[in-house]
């Protein structure tokens, strides 16, 4: 998950963020919940080295225009380095050269990859009281989560949130005729909605919908685990997460196989839906994060509308998908450290975080109706529809959900290509993970 706006060609969100630095950071107290963030009086100068996974192209710059020049400004004494992700996109090349670090931003979903398998890992709950953080600003699914990795301590505080909505073409819908999708649908009417858009026009083809598989099935409303936390077995045939399985694989078996051959990877792959919806316009409906659409083009007429829920569940959207803040074990700053976390997640740094389009990860109602305010492009939209009702209880998490994900993926491009069956996929990419996760314990790996 990106944990903020990414480069473009046109315009830099880094230089959109340094704009409004520039506006609203002039002084005032940081609601950061201790005494920590806006604390007065001369302190020693500390660097404090920054490593997050979320924007594999950032420098230097980039880290400072989209949070360095605040902490700067908060906290004069602190000097952010911040240190790229590798050509290779992993640590081990980095921990080789005896890096040492002091803050991480870690998506859920990369924590156990690269915090706890690598024994960065750091329970801050005495630093917590000791700086009077308060937890109960946050959103409560955010802490929980935490709670769980943690074995009831807490490594992360969360920076961010995002989970899946559906964003749709209008002109697609208007062409045929059709009504956009709307919230509280539940996926048998979307499947319907799918239907009635899913048609060749002028010698183009056209889609309902897709979604990226990797996204929905790691936030499934059903919050179906991939692996078992106690015996380390895989799951995938849990009958929620075959139930989620079906429900995704209709939606591919509406698209005519092109020239007869099974659908191309780019079906299955975010980036490649990504250019069908906002560069092709061929995909009526797309499902991923939220936070996808801060890159579309400007001519793309489109809108948000809720994820579709389960009719024995109700109204319980996707789990969440939030990114966090942790505090590396080897650090020798480690109050500089919590500081830091505190002015990151300060009202004030969270609203024009949300302003610039960045989903909160705080309760505060007043933040959250800020979302994309400073973005022309959202104007009009159907803001609401990013803001799950209920989110869905978050699933169990291992430090083999990585090694997991990759194999399920490759079982659904399996399963929506027509080239396996449910059952036969799933039980080879169980048989795989199975051979996975043995062969990380003989490595020596958690």
């Amino acid at each position: 998950m990106k944990t903020w706006i990414r480069k473009s060609g046109k315009i830099t969100a880094a230089s959109l963020v340094t704009a409004g630095l520039l506006a609203g950071c002039g002084g005032g107290k940081t609601e950061g919940g201790g005494s920590g963030a806006a604390s007065s009086g001369k302190k020693e100068p500390v660097e404090l080295v920054f490593y997050q996974t979320g924007n594999a192209d950032w420098q230097q710059e980039d880290f400072m225009n989209n949070y360095g020049n605040y902490i700067k400004q908060k906290l004069p004494h602190i000097t952010p380095k911040f240190v790229p992700v590798p050509a290779s996109k992993s640590m081990e090349g980095l921990l080789s050269t005896g890096q040492q670090f002091d803050v991480f931003i870690f998506s859920i979903g990369h924590t156990h990859l690269n915090l706890i398998r690598n024994d960065f890992q750091y329970d801050m709950t005495e630093l917590i009281k000791k700086k009077n953080v308060d937890l109960t600003r946050f959103e409560p699914f955010t802490i929980d989560q935490q709670r769980e990795i943690a074995g009831g301590g807490l490594y992360g505080l969360p920076l961010s949130n995002t989970s899946p909505v559906i964003m749709y073409n209008k002109d697609i819908f208007d062409k045929f005729g059709a009504p956009y999708p709307k919230d509280n649908m539940t996926w048998d009417q979307a499947f319907d909605l799918a239907k009635q858009v899913t048609r060749a026009d002028g010698g183009i083809q056209y889609y309902g919908l897709l979604a990226s598989p990797e996204h929905v099935l790691k936030t499934n409303q059903f919050s179906a685990p991939f692996v078992d936390p106690k015996t380390s077995k895989p799951m995938f045939d849990d009958p929620k997460m075959m139930t989620f399985i079906d429900n995704l694989k209709r939606f591919y078996q509406l698209i005519p196989p092109p020239n007869g051959k099974p659908l191309e990877g780019s079906f299955f792959a975010s980036t490649g839906q990504s250019k069908m919806f906002s560069k092709d316009k061929t995909l009526a409906m797309w499902t991923h994060f939220s936070n996808s659409a801060v890159n579309f083009p400007d001519d793309l007429n489109w809108d948000y509308a809720a994820l579709p829920t389960f009719k024995e569940l109700g109204p319980v959207g996707p789990q969440a998908y939030p990114a966090y803040m942790y505090i590396s074990k080897t650090s020798k700053h480690k109050d500089d450290a919590m500081d830091v976390l505190q002015a990151l997640t300060s009202d004030e740094f969270q609203t024009m975080r949300s302003k610039m389009g960045i989903e909160t990860a705080l309760k505060n109602p007043d933040i959250k109706k800020t979302f994309a305010q400073d973005l022309p492009k959202y104007k009009g939209k159907n803001i609401n529809a990013i803001f799950p009702q209920k989110y869905a209880p978050p699933a169990a998490l291992t430090e083999y959900n990585d090694l997991a994900w990759k194999r399920l993926n490759e079982a659904f491009g399996d399963i929506g290509r027509g080239k396996k069956d449910n059952v036969t996929a799933i039980r080879e990419a169980t048989e795989l993970l199975t051979k996975d996760i043995a062969a990380e314990k003989a490595n020596g790996k958690k």
